[in-house]
């Protein structure tokens, strides 16, 4: 199975949370188009996006040992911190082969 790791900011407290997608086949199966639905986050948030980067490989990575992981932390997700922050990503297999 296909995990995302990603980053929401909460811009109200700004702070910064690593969230997980994992692989949920789109109807028809394409086999050109990767949909991640997001599975969970890091409630806690972390002041500075360095300190939230340097907990993914020992938390999150560790936790999902046999899920092939793709990381996409170029940007992040902004988040208002109300409710449960859920979200689907897609991606295609240009993406998918290139990372």
């Amino acid at each position: 199975m296909y995990v995302l790791i990603m980053m929401l900011f909460n811009f109200k407290t700004e702070t910064f949370h690593p969230i997980m997608y994992f692989e949920s086949p789109l109807p028809g199966n394409p086999d050109n188009l990767f949909r991640f639905r997001s599975k969970g986050h890091r409630t806690v948030g972390f002041k500075n996006r360095e300190e939230a980067l340097a907990t993914i490989e020992p938390e999150l990575v560790q936790r999902l040992e046999g899920h092939k992981i793709f990381k996409d932390l170029e940007g992040d997700l902004p988040w208002d911190g109300e409710g449960i922050p859920t979200d689907t990503q897609l991606r295609d297999k240009e993406w998918i082969n290139n990372n």
